[in-house]
């Protein structure tokens, strides 16, 4: 009887994820207003009512999706990465390369939901994530902004217009449709590697003309 309860609760866990997986990839491809629950049934290879057995509703599977979303563009493990490296700007180098190398994968749907949440009008379902995790996540990248620029609180409006300038330069590849961009910048089809260097090279000198004008504006209050 055990064995039998083990395995309907792991096919279970197998079910719950492929949904989720499904309609991530759909919100992301179309917008969540536009996904029925029988399309996300219909990618997962699942039956039409396991949206309602596994989660409670079309609204409740959405908000498994967009749970996603703060591990995606900041997660732990990501974080343990960046505090490996001696500088502040090493680390910063390291996130955007890593985020920009991953746009066109297939797996990194969370963040393009996300960027069609923050340029669109934001459901309350992200609004409340944003309240009670996102803001946990996204203080700690913005500590690393902090540092990078001589700043002692991450609250510091210097940081918080730094970190909205440099993240812009990510979420505009989460929102320009591939084929799109491979025609506008035919860079990316030959030299993808590259433009992605030139482009955190561009973040980069951005930054570090913030950090410019903080240190002598320090200087002058000497």
């Amino acid at each position: 009887m055990r064995k039998q309860t083990a395995r309907i609760r792991g096919d279970g866990e197998k079910t719950r994820e492929a949904l989720i997986e499904a309609a991530g990839t759909l919100a992301a491809e179309r917008g969540w207003a536009n996904v029925a629950a029988k399309d996300v049934c219909d990618m997962a290879g699942v039956n039409c009512a396991s949206v309602n057995y596994w989660f409670g509703g079309r609204d409740e599977l959405y908000e498994a999706v967009l749970s996603r979303i703060p591990d995606t563009i900041f997660c732990q493990e990501l974080e343990i990465e960046m505090v490996q490296y001696e500088t502040a700007q090493e680390a910063l180098q390291y996130f955007f390369t890593h985020h920009l190398e991953r746009v066109d994968d297939k797996r990194s749907w969370p963040m393009r939901v996300w960027a069609r949440e923050v340029t669109g009008t934001p459901s309350e379902n992200i609004l409340s994530l944003a309240r009670k995790v996102g803001v946990m996540r996204i203080k700690a990248l913005q500590q690393f902004f902090a540092d990078y620029l001589g700043v002692d609180d991450y609250r510091d409006p210097r940081v918080g217009a730094a970190f909205m300038t440099a993240m812009s330069a990510v979420l505009i590849h989460m929102l320009v449709a591939p084929e799109l961009r491979n025609i506008v910048v035919p860079g990316f089809v030959h030299e993808r590697s590259r433009m992605n260097n030139l482009i955190v090279r561009q973040v980069m000198a951005g930054l570090a003309f913030m950090k410019d004008n903080i240190a002598k504006e320090k200087a002058q209050d000497r």
